[in-house]
């Protein structure tokens, strides 16, 4: 009989984070235009209190770095939940020909070149064939439209490479170049949280997927047969 793994600790590692990442977005640009007003008073040749050029840049390394950990956290999350998605796929026995291995669903973020369709090609798997255990194609609920993975797919390597298309500024730049990397940083947080929006919306679908999977399962398994039920002992 098949046997899948609980997965719902890991979707709410997932979910978790990802609304962690939304609130590190929001104090990273609030620091950010704090950051650009100082900036713009410089520039403007307004005078500004000692020490506060040094504290908005502590404060901006503070805040990267803390971000930072918080969206690998949040990336592994979402890789562990996605390799036990797939591995209950496999679990199944019903499908022969998934595209991939099981491990393929973690290691196949990590890969250089493989990691630019390996996720994605994964995550429609998830989509289509948790909900064909479940449900055949063409019956109520069966959602064969998958535009929604193909959508978070291309913001999340938007995302990626976008964090790449701007150098940090070193010493001896103008004002004006900080200023629009300070802008540039804003605009990447406003990317983050669409990502990690549409990442909670995409993992809360696939999780409604998983729990009818479960209900099936649960359903398919065979009853006791009736020697193997406990005995009850007769009344004195």
């Amino acid at each position: 009989m098949p046997r899948i793994l609980d997965n719902s600790q890991r979707f709410r590692y997932a979910i978790i984070f990802q609304w962690i990442v939304v609130g590190a977005s929001l104090l990273s640009m609030a620091s950010e235009a704090s950051q650009y007003v100082l900036l713009r008073q410089m520039g403007a040749g307004i005078e500004v209190a000692d020490g506060a050029a040094d504290a908005s840049d502590w404060r901006e390394q503070v805040m990267g770095s803390t971000q930072f950990v918080l969206m690998l956290l949040a990336f592994i999350a979402l890789v562990l939940w996605t390799y036990r998605a797939y591995e209950n796929l496999h679990g199944l026995r019903q499908f022969p020909r998934l595209r991939h291995s099981a491990g393929a669903a973690g290691w196949g973020w990590f890969v250089p070149i493989l990691s630019l369709w390996y996720p994605y090609q994964v995550m429609r798997d998830i989509w289509h064939l948790t909900q064909r255990y479940e449900r055949p194609a063409g019956t109520a609920g069966y959602e064969r439209d998958h535009t929604l993975i193909g959508g978070w797919w291309a913001l999340r390597l938007l995302t990626i490479y976008a964090s790449r298309g701007f150098k940090a500024p070193v010493g001896g730049e103008t004002i004006e170049r900080i200023q629009n990397y300070v802008l540039f940083l804003i605009g990447m947080d406003v990317l983050h949280i669409w990502c990690a929006l549409a990442t909670i919306y995409l993992l809360k679908k696939l999780h409604l997927f998983e729990q009818g999977l479960a209900a099936r399962v649960a359903d398919d398994e065979p009853s006791p047969s009736p020697e193997k039920l406990p005995v009850a002992p007769a009344a004195a």
